[in-house]
């Protein structure tokens, strides 16, 4: 799905590129800091730690943890 138009899309690329590699690293990382913390706001309640890295993990990349994940429990 995008609903950014081809025009914009391009302005923010150009925009983007124009930035250091540290400014980069810093934008990149302030949003992941942020999506994080919408991710711990939105975490049922009452989980085990096991239970709280399995959700933030899924949550973050989108699928399970992979076998070899510490906290990781059978299903």
């Amino acid at each position: 799905m995008n609903d950014t138009s081809a025009e914009i899309t391009r302005l923010l690329n150009e925009k983007w590129k124009r930035r250091t590699p540290q400014e980069r690293t810093k934008t990149a990382s302030l949003m992941f800091v942020s999506a994080r913390k919408i991710i711990l706001a939105t975490m049922p309640k009452n989980l085990s730690e096991a239970e709280q890295k399995r959700y933030i993990y899924e949550r973050t990349y989108g699928e399970p943890p992979p076998v070899d994940f510490p906290f990781r429990q059978n299903k």
